[in-house]
């Protein structure tokens, strides 16, 4: 949506793309801190969770968004994977210290965990230099761009396969 509206419906919906992404940010820290924080049962990572969605919400809703030139704040860039890294490894040191007879492959948290942890990590080295490199290397920018899409892309199939082969759960396509 947020590549989809600006370019395609410019004239029907004049908004800036970056507002679109400070929404999917802040709806994104709500989604996954809410779902999240009803799955792992550890009081101390419910605190830190709850901590840290409302000081990302507060800061991005709060501080500066955009500067002079607008462009997104540093703080709105990198507030959405911190807490999926945060989050997502949060996940995973559950598991082994919760260590269950169900393999972890049926569990879609494994895939949607693995799908943001990876998306994380690409989505730093494609937004901390993205000023820079639109300034300085702008084939740079698109190589990192194009590679960055890729990411999503396997990201979405790691959803996709944790929602086609997990086990009791009503989304699911296994017997």
């Amino acid at each position: 949506m947020v590549d989809i509206i600006p370019v395609n419906y410019s004239d029907s919906f004049p908004i800036n793309r970056n507002t679109l992404f400070l929404a999917y940010i802040l709806f994104s820290l709500l989604y996954f801190g809410s779902i999240y924080h009803i799955k792992i049962k550890s009081g101390r990572f419910r605190f830190l969770n709850l901590a840290l969605v409302i000081s990302l919400l507060i800061l991005n809703i709060y501080g500066n968004t955009f500067d002079n030139d607008g462009r997104i704040n540093f703080i709105a860039i990198v507030s959405l994977p911190m807490l999926f890294l945060y989050e997502s490894i949060s996940w995973y040191l559950f598991k082994l210290e919760n260590i269950d007879e169900n393999k972890i492959m049926d569990d879609l948290f494994f895939w949607i965990s693995s799908g943001i942890l990876t998306w994380s990590v690409f989505f730093i080295f494609r937004a901390i230099p993205m000023y820079f490199l639109q300034d300085n290397d702008p084939q740079l920018l698109n190589l990192v761009i194009t590679a960055f899409s890729v990411v999503n892309t396997i990201m979405y199939i790691l959803f996709l396969i944790g929602l086609i082969f997990i086990k009791d759960e009503r989304t699911s396509r296994r017997n």
